[in-house]
């Protein structure tokens, strides 16, 4: 799953317990039927968002998804001609589910996403959307939407931009070796706020020959570290030094980053475990000033957030600010709560163009 809230700003213990109980995977399995004829649907998808894990159903509608990591995840289950489905999914460590699920019959005027949009208009308005969703980095240089031709816009208001996709979008991600099937649920851009929500599903591209391989690994590596979810990951682990984060509470009530304004915290002023192991409650007020370390910020990001007090050996600084009074995150690092977080700083900046599996994790990680 992939919700997110993006603001530009402009100026010794282990939580995780017992590890061989909580990676201990899950299977999820079922059979999809219509929801009028009760007949079996065969050829549909039904995978784990954000995931490289999924199955297409048999012809008597029978689907098996296996090795499913302990965590919170969103079932889709999409088929041509059907309406697409999401179920909130959560799977314990060994879990065996069961899930029969029925999909109802739509009727889609093909002849609009046939039709390529025309226009001056539309192209601006694409640009800008294609900026703000794959991001500003190099990789989002080497990310291509295959079929922009199923994207509608509504840009009527001054600084507003919101899109709507009428089908999956298709994108390849040649930086980091990924297709990537996008079904875009919201998209919304006011003035410097920036929110989406969507069910990507990847699928690793096969490499030309080695030399590509071990660019795409270099290239998957650099984009995990630094990552909203490596910072969860460290903090869930209490890792956040050893892994090169430095972490810092901000009053909500001031501008975030003032040196005066801030005092270091800690894994257990923020982390209560939930009944659940893989599970963790995180609360907080104000902002949370996480910095990484490990790694300049991009050249880029100097033009993205227009802050003059930085330069280009400066580190990556961002800010997380919570729109709940708590929020849960799992043993993957993935935020339950639909928007839950808003993102500010850096972790801003890198956005489609730089997202990995949630399941990826470098070899020395």
């Amino acid at each position: 799953m992939y919700r997110v809230i993006i603001i530009m700003l402009i100026s010794g213990f282990s939580i995780l317990g017992n590890t061989d109980l909580l990676y201990a995977q899950g299977i999820v399995a079922g059979r999809l039927t219509d929801t009028d004829t009760k007949e079996p649907l065969q050829g549909a998808h039904v995978f784990l968002s954000g995931t490289k894990i999924g199955a297409q159903t048999d012809r008597a509608g029978r689907y098996f998804i296996r090795d499913i990591p302990p965590g919170f995840y969103r079932l889709v289950i999409s088929r041509i001609g059907y309406g697409r489905k999401t179920y909130g999914l959560n799977v314990r460590p060994g879990d065996r589910k069961n899930i029969d699920l029925s999909l109802k019959q739509v009727v889609y005027e093909m002849s609009e996403i046939d039709v390529a949009p025309q226009g001056r208009k539309w192209q601006k308005n694409y640009e800008r959307f294609e900026e703000l969703f794959l991001g500003y980095t190099e990789e989002a240089d080497s990310t291509v939407i295959l079929n922009p031709e199923v994207l509608r816009f509504d840009s009527n208001f001054w600084g507003r931009l919101t899109a709507e996709a009428l089908a999956p979008l298709k994108i390849e991600n040649h930086a980091l070796g990924y297709y990537i099937t996008y079904y875009l649920d919201e998209f919304k851009h006011t003035g410097i706020r920036t929110f989406w929500d969507g069910e990507p599903l990847f699928t690793a591209m096969i490499p030309s020959d080695s030399l590509q391989q071990i660019r795409w690994e270099e290239n998957r590596r650099k984009a995990f570290y630094g990552s909203m979810r490596h910072f969860w990951l460290s903090l869930l682990h209490d890792r956040l030094e050893e892994e090169g984060f430095l972490l810092y509470n901000v009053k909500k009530s001031r501008q975030p980053g003032m040196a005066d304004n801030r005092w270091p915290v800690t894994v257990d002023n923020l982390v209560r475990p939930d009944e659940n192991l893989y599970l963790y409650r995180v609360q907080y007020s104000g902002f949370l000033e996480v910095i990484f370390t490990q790694e300049a910020i991009d050249p880029r990001y100097l033009d993205w957030t227009q802050d003059r007090d930085l330069g280009p050996g400066s580190p990556q600084i961002s800010w997380l600010e919570l729109n709940e009074r708590s929020i849960t995150v799992d043993a993957d690092g993935e935020v339950i709560e639909p928007y839950g977080v808003i993102q500010l700083g850096y972790f801003g900046f890198r956005r489609l163009a730089d997202l990995t599996p949630r399941g990826y994790r470098p070899d020395d990680f």
